[in-house]
Parts: structure tokens; sequence; C-alpha cells
């Protein structure tokens, strides 16, 4: 016997469904209007959806990057239709397939496809830096090597000189006085 509760003890949070897919606020909103899907509140307030919710969004997902364009896909009312007739919706999938025709470039939008690309490339770009940067973090100064080691000294001997500035410009002053002192006598 299932809990009628069960599907609130793994939500599938709307940003984590969105980063999964690859896919912005708008385009998430758009899917569940498409679906006619209405997402649940927890008791603090926060949106999720059912696994069979989410799934339902995935498949969305697949056919629009398939075909690029919602428009095909049963939504919500339509899915007891296509319970019935699996096997036809089956057959029309695999010819869809084998016909290895690509999404209509009229029905995507454009600005969407190249800020999201965009986005992509832009993580492309810094994830090197990024893994230097963590891997910086971690190491220490015993696993640095020793040309580096070398230089870490020489920056921390001249942030740090061995004299104190105070120091040496009283010593200074004072052999200066001395020598003025000297001359006058």
């Amino acid at each position: 016997m299932t809990d009628p509760n069960s599907a609130t003890l793994n939500p599938i949070r709307p940003d984590e469904l969105m980063r999964e897919l690859g896919i912005k606020k708008d385009a998430y909103y758009a899917y569940l209007k498409h679906l006619g899907i209405k997402a649940s509140k927890d008791s603090d307030g926060k949106s999720y959806l059912t696994q069979e919710q989410a799934n339902q969004i995935r498949a969305l997902r697949s056919h629009v990057e398939t075909t690029g364009k919602m428009e095909g896909f049963p939504n919500s009312n339509e899915s007891s239709l296509v319970c019935a007739q699996s096997t036809d919706l089956l057959d029309a999938a695999v010819a869809q397939a084998t016909q290895n025709t690509g999404p209509d470039p009229d029905g995507l939008d454009l600005e969407d496809l190249i800020y999201e690309a965009a986005e992509l490339k832009g993580q492309q770009l810094v994830m090197g830096d990024l893994i230097k940067l963590e891997l910086a973090n971690r190491l220490t100064y015993e696993d640095l090597p020793d040309a580096v080691k070398q230089k870490v000294d020489r920056v921390r001997e001249a942030a740090n000189p061995k004299y104190q500035p105070a120091h040496l410009a009283e010593q200074l002053l004072e052999r200066w006085r001395s020598q003025h002192q000297t001359q006058a006598a």
C-alpha cells in the first residue's frame, strides 16, 4: 500500500528541475502551463512537484529538444487518451525519430536559445579557473614546489623587512646627531 503523502517525502524543487533540464523560469512556467500542472507548496510555503509531475516536465523538455516546440506533446488533459493509445504514440515517436528532422528554426525563441548557449559557454570558460582557484584554496605552503616557495619567501621578506622602520630611523637620527655635534665642537 502506498502512502498518499509519499510524494511530499521526496519533493522536487523547481530550481533543481530547472537546473537539471538546463531551462530558465520562463520555459519552466510555460511547461507547467502546457501540461496543466500546478505546483504544490509545503508547510514552509516553498513550491515543489511530485515525481510524476517532474517526469511529465522531463518528457515535455525532451519533446521540445527533439522538435523545437511544445505543439504535438499531449498536455495533462490529453494524457488519459494517450494511455489508452500508447501504441499509436510509440509508433508516432519511432516514425518521428527515424525521419531525422531537426527542430523547426521558426518555432524557437532565438533570444532564449542564444542566451542559454552563452551561459553554457561562460561556464566552460570559467570552469578551469574555478577548479584552479579551488585547488589553490586547498594547497598549503608545504604543497608548493620549491620555486614557488622561494617566491613566497621573497615576498614575505619584502613585506616584513628584518629591520623595523622606527628602529632604523632612530639609529640614523642618532648617527646624524652625533656627527652634527662633533662638527660643532
